[in-house]
């Protein structure tokens, strides 16, 4: 899986994007490749899951924030807007109390990317996906 130099920011963020997909649905896969759902359990290969984001990918401060992303059917992700509040909740008992709480707040600052700064965190999501991959003995 090589990465290529991105011209655009928004070139760079489709790439981030992949590898931080990859690397969370490999995260809540098992040894089998398989994931259930955060939100509704539904048991599926992680090939065919979704990374459900909690705060909407347009907070830039919450995108690439694993606690913020986990592995969710098509169905809620995609026809249920997330199913939000469930998400939420299974977040807090995955994660901690207040942990959606917290992203909510953190999702509405400010931050400034470039790039070169989201080229680097495709890297690290790049190559923490491959180890993982490798772990479980699944591949990307």
């Amino acid at each position: 899986m090589g990465l290529h130099k991105s011209k655009r920011l928004s070139d760079a963020k489709r790439t981030c994007d992949k590898y931080f997909s990859y690397y969370i649905r490999l995260r809540d896969s098992n040894s089998n490749g398989m994931c259930s759902c955060i939100t509704c359990d539904k048991v599926k290969h992680w090939k065919e899951m979704d990374t459900g984001h909690f705060q909407s990918r347009r907070y830039l401060l919450t995108r690439y924030d694993e606690h913020n992303a986990n592995a969710q059917c098509q169905n809620c992700n995609q026809w249920n807007s997330g199913e939000q509040y469930r998400h939420g909740l299974e977040i807090d008992k995955k994660f901690g109390e207040d942990t959606a709480k917290e992203l909510e707040n953190k999702a509405r600052g400010m931050q400034k990317m470039t790039k070169e700064d989201v080229m680097e965190l495709a890297r690290e999501f790049k190559e923490m996906a491959e180890d993982i991959a490798e772990q479980k003995g699944l591949m990307i």
